[in-house]
């Protein structure tokens, strides 16, 4: 088991903090306040408390006690966030199919390409929004390479989902080692 899996005995969290921007197929944006754990060219890993989000119990009501790790690549198709409980277990992984991942040192921005997966710590994979999906395509929303990112990633999410769950956890307990040595 990973030794992030269970958030109980986590370093202080940093103080420097970075912004996740979600860029929606119709232009709106949403941004969530994140702690800054770790920021490399290959990868970024964030942390969403929502106590710490004065918009957090608006957008979710029952939102309080968690946190969600968010763990994005440049040059991957996915974007992936763990979401832990109050009491630090896992409760899931979800995954968004995403494309126009940058980070500037203060803002992780990505395109949101709408199919989403949740993944269970038993592997079970649910696909979400594949409806959203169809009704781009058929509006002619998405473009050729678009759709082929989210036919690719589908395919990962259903076939792949132990490679990815180790892929995020691995991304995790790199930032939490960055953080216990005073990096970042």
């Amino acid at each position: 088991m990973s030794e992030s899996l269970d958030c109980s005995d986590l370093p202080p969290a940093p103080t420097a903090t970075i912004t996740e921007r979600k860029v929606a197929l119709d232009g709106r944006i949403l941004e969530f306040p994140l702690e800054r754990w770790l920021t490399t060219a290959e990868v970024i890993v964030g942390r969403w408390v929502a106590d710490q989000d004065p918009r957090a119990i608006e957008r979710y009501p029952r939102a309080s006690g968690f946190t969600s790790w968010g763990v994005w690549w440049p040059d991957k198709p996915y974007s992936a966030y763990r979401l832990h409980r109050p009491d630090g277990s896992l409760r899931v992984y979800r995954l968004d199919t995403v494309d126009r991942v940058c980070f500037d040192g203060q803002r992780v921005e990505f395109h949101d390409l709408l199919l989403d997966a949740l993944i269970r710590p038993d592997g079970e994979v649910t696909i979400e929004d594949e409806d959203e999906v169809e009704e781009a395509t058929t509006e002619r929303k998405l473009s050729l390479e678009q759709r082929w990112r989210i036919e690719w990633t589908k395919h990962l999410y259903l076939n792949r989902s132990a490679l990815l769950m180790e892929r995020i956890d691995a991304a995790i307990e790199q930032a939490i080692a960055s953080v216990r040595t005073g990096g970042g």
